[in-house]
């Protein structure tokens, strides 16, 4: 078994081994909750004492993200640090056994939604505020109407934090979390997982923020009303993988033939794509496509198997279904198939999707991409959530620079795949624009970036820390693209 970075610098006593001047006595932590925890250690001076950082963990993706990429060794890489996972995760035991650790306490993650009026609120605030000061003052007035569960008092109280990190500001749940670690003056930190999450606007408003690249930075100052100082630019921890050696993976693919993946999408649980899967195994059978072709159909993880499982006996169409799936956080995804994804969409010679972030991952890669914009099953929903929404919102710069070309029907989307079939070097310069502008961050380091603004916020700094923290200040066009090549 592998031993983490975190095993190997503290025995089970859970002091450091280089760190002689923490006192041997330890307080229980708050057993009574249900989680697994490490013993606390009993306050003290100098410069040796364990900073605890709380961290929250809602869903399988952040368990990916924050957890398995790089940034959660990275933090316990410091000899003072230790960390409590407040998560679902709790009530899990595969979560608890691969997490689990001396110097990581998991605990269960208070519920909270907004009220009505809080929700009323955040509407005000997102559509009035016009400065950062106002939207403070806003978001105070909110975290008033907001109840803390004793709970989390307790768990304040106990460890004494000297960082909350919110693994998903996005999402509404960690609000009461950061109003509690506010009162007392606890510094909070959220680490923004994807590329459209400020677009859509942050439930949850802590202190700083950590973000992908300089167009989420902008979108804080301009959508959230954050100030350029409390952004740190850290890139996409769960695209690392993309930057290292690629890693042997057993694909089961027909080298023969060419490979088209098309990687489905679930805008609503009602959403089908199987329209398209019929379309292109017809085209294939038809020679409309002129090449010999395998269609490799990665699912979403939300999306309803069911539908597709009659493509398992079709010769055309190889089915990869996520399998990862955590019984209190939903499906997630280990380094393995991390590397997996990668290595489909290297292997790849044709991307198709339904304006999603694998698109980014295409660019990485120089994998031709395509996007569908129709649907011969329910139009409304496409052009509700792909036109109306998707193009209107992130990926509104890349339709409008055509950045990556659009199948409007099923003839544009035959004739597409044609093209880049006998042509892989259509839309190169657009998709290396891509990879510049969005992913920005190419030396595989975002997890341990992303671990050392956990560090700094806590207090807490490396001797080596990352290279390439990008500010957060909105930077001119060509100053973009002179920090996304750094």
């Amino acid at each position: 078994m592998t031993t983490s970075p975190h095993q190997r610098l503290l025995p089970r006593d859970g002091h450091a081994t280089n760190s002689p001047s923490i006192q041997p006595n330890v307080a229980l932590s708050a057993a009574q909750l249900g989680g697994k925890t490490a013993p606390v250690a009993e306050r003290g001076s100098g410069q040796d004492r364990l900073k605890t950082i709380f961290v929250t963990v809602q869903t399988g993706m952040v368990a990916r993200d924050l957890l398995r990429c790089g940034a959660l060794d990275r933090v316990l890489s410091h000899p003072r640090a230790r960390v409590v996972l407040l998560t679902p995760g709790a009530r899990d035991p595969a979560f608890v056994a691969e997490f689990g650790s001396p110097r990581i306490s998991i605990l269960p993650q208070a519920p909270y939604s907004p009220s009505t009026l809080v929700w009323r609120l955040m509407l005000r605030r997102w559509r009035y505020a016009r400065s950062p000061r106002m939207a403070d003052l806003m978001h105070r007035l909110e975290e008033r109407f907001i109840s803390v569960p004793t709970a989390y008092t307790r768990l304040l109280d106990e460890y004494q934090p000297s960082l909350v990190v919110s693994g998903d500001p996005l999402r509404p749940a960690d609000a009461s979390l950061i109003a509690a670690a506010r009162q007392r003056g606890i510094p909070s930190l959220g680490s923004v997982r994807s590329w459209d999450n400020i677009q859509k606007h942050l439930r949850t408003r802590p202190d700083a923020l950590t973000v992908w690249n300089t167009r989420n930075a902008r979108e804080a100052v301009e959508i959230d009303r954050f100030r350029p100082t409390q952004i740190s630019q850290v890139g996409a921890p769960q695209l690392d993988v993309y930057f290292r050696p690629a890693a042997p993976a057993g694909l089961g693919l027909d080298p023969r033939k060419k490979t088209l993946l098309l990687a489905t999408s679930s805008f609503t649980f009602d959403s089908d794509q199987t329209y398209l899967v019929d379309a292109l195994i017809d085209a294939i059978r038809a020679g409309e496509i002129r090449h010999s072709t395998q269609i490799v159909l990665r699912l979403h993880p939300d999306d309803r198997v069911g539908r597709y499982l009659k493509y398992r006996h079709a010769p055309e169409v190889i089915l990869d279904i996520p399998d990862r799936y955590l019984a209190t956080l939903g499906w997630t995804m280990t380094t393995t198939d991390l590397q997996r994804m990668a290595a489909l969409v290297r292997a790849a010679d044709v991307m198709v999707n339904f304006a999603t972030t694998v698109t980014l991952e295409a660019a990485i890669v120089d994998t031709p991409t395509l996007l569908v914009a129709f649907s011969t099953i329910d139009p409304d929903e496409m052009q509700r959530y792909v036109v109306g929404l998707h193009f209107k919102m992130h990926y509104k710069p890349l339709v409008e620079r055509d950045l990556v070309p659009i199948a409007w029907n099923a003839a544009q989307l035959i004739d597409w795949i044609n093209r880049y079939f006998d042509d892989p070097g259509l839309y190169r310069e657009q998709r290396a624009s891509i990879a510049r502008e969005w992913v920005q961050f190419t030396d595989g380091l975002s997890g341990q970036r992303l671990g050392d603004a956990i560090l700094r916020h806590a207090g807490l700094a490396l001797e080596h820390p990352s290279t390439s923290m990008a500010s957060a200040a909105p930077t001119p066009p060509a100053a973009e693209r002179l920090c996304a090549l750094r």
